[in-house]
């Protein structure tokens, strides 16, 4: 009765030893309950610059719920992770001048829907907020005006088709000296304008639409997003009604305000980094475009960057700030945006120290474009020191591991 108990106790480390190898051999994550403080030695100042990664004040970080803490790798999670380190370095960053702006429509890619005859709205076949692809039929109308169009153009090819039979015939009358010439040159002139009149009708029915016995389709003009609709069954439109507006959201406008006092700084040309809430990164652009006129009331000129918007988290009327390079300047630290991580509110860049990963708490100061590639660079206060190893990319994983390694410790 006693030697059941022994063997289970004897097999349960070769049984721990089996689970645990292949687990260790991947990752290991060692959390250490306290973020780790700046190497400089400076106070935890004010946020300057860079306020995507929001940099605040923190009280209590002694207390060990405050905490991040370290992440250790194997060689193969290393390269799995695609971890890549390098060394803080000096280099410039942008000089700028910070103003407000507005995400609006790229009215290049905006388009008014309006039917070109008027009708009844037969069908509705978009909804507001669809997706549709240029030369879709968004609605049919009824349009006594486009049945009477197409009637005058049946009609006129009649006509012409007579015109020609009879031209034909007294051509031939003519030729054998059976009529006069008086009846030939009345039969050509027939013809000739049997010919205009199809033209005619034809060139009206064309501009009038596409559609046939009194049926017009109204078709998409470009691929997008329907943003207005104006429409229901059974309305009448005329042939002036904004029925509906489609926007290409792929790409926006940022109308920034540049005040009077700014204007000789400002030009087409200039590298441009937009900042919101709401967005996980600052984004990159430049100015296409500076107004001449500054508005009356607000003693202020418009210039306008227009964006990438690939995932729409730029909506049009979405408030930014737009920061405009102005000069470069030297910086003793600069690192990529990438290899900032925010932490508790907090930016830390992971530093390597004797194997491990530690998230470090850092300062950062002035936001630029690295290069003609247009990165983001960030320039470091505090908390780095030239020469210091650090994670230049594949941070974010590091951050991942960091958040599974701390919910195992909540208590």
């Amino acid at each position: 009765m006693t030697e059941t108990p022994t063997k289970k106790s004897a097999a349960a480390p070769w049984i721990a030893l089996v689970v645990a190898v292949p687990l260790a051999a991947f990752v290991a994550i060692v959390v250490d309950r306290r973020l780790a403080e700046p190497t400089s030695g400076d106070e935890h100042g004010e946020h300057e610059g860079h306020e995507g990664h929001g940099d605040e004040e923190h009280e209590g970080h002694g207390h060990e719920e405050h905490g991040a803490g370290r992440v250790k790798l194997t060689e193969e999670g290393r390269k799995n992770a695609g971890i890549e380190v390098a060394k803080a370095k000096s280099g410039t960053v942008n000089v700028t001048l910070s103003l407000p702006g507005e995400v609006a429509l790229n009215a290049d890619k905006t388009a008014h829907v309006t039917p070109r005859v008027g009708g009844t709205a037969r069908e509705v076949n978009k909804q507001l907020g669809d997706v549709v692809k240029k030369g879709e039929v968004l609605a049919v109308l009824d349009s006594k005006e486009l049945a009477e169009l197409s009637g005058q153009a049946r009609a006129a090819y009649e006509r012409l088709k007579l015109a020609k039979a009879n031209f034909e015939r007294v051509e031939k009358l003519y030729n054998d000296k059976i009529v006069p010439e008086k009846e030939f040159l009345a039969s050509k002139k027939e013809l000739a304008e049997a010919q205009i009149e199809v033209e005619a009708t034809s060139q009206m029915l064309a501009s009038a639409g596409n559609g046939s016995s009194g049926k017009y389709n109204l078709i998409a003009p470009l691929d997008g997003t329907i943003i207005e609709k104006h429409v229901s069954i059974g309305e009448v439109l005329k042939d002036d009604t904004r029925v509906f507006v489609i926007a290409d959201l792929s790409t926006v406008w940022v109308d920034v305000t540049v005040y009077a006092k700014d204007l000789s700084k400002v030009a087409v040309g200039q590298s441009v980094v937009v900042r919101a809430d709401g967005l996980d990164k600052p984004l990159v652009g430049t100015i296409s475009f500076v107004g001449a006129i500054a508005k009356s009331e607000a003693r202020a000129a418009q210039a306008r960057v227009v964006l990438p918007n690939p995932d729409g988290k730029l909506k049009p009327g979405l408030f930014v700030t737009a920061d405009i390079a102005l000069d470069k300047a030297d910086a003793e630290v600069v690192v990529p945006d990438d290899a900032i991580q925010s932490l508790e509110s907090t930016s830390v860049v992971f530093v390597e120290e004797e194997g491990t990963f530690e998230a470090r708490r850092v300062r950062t100061g002035r936001v630029g474009t690295n290069g003609s590639g247009g990165l983001l660079s960030v320039e470091i206060v505090g908390g780095l020191e030239p020469g210091e190893a650090y994670v230049e990319k594949g941070s974010f994983i590091l951050k991942a591991e960091l958040g599974k390694g701390s919910a195992g410790h909540e208590h």
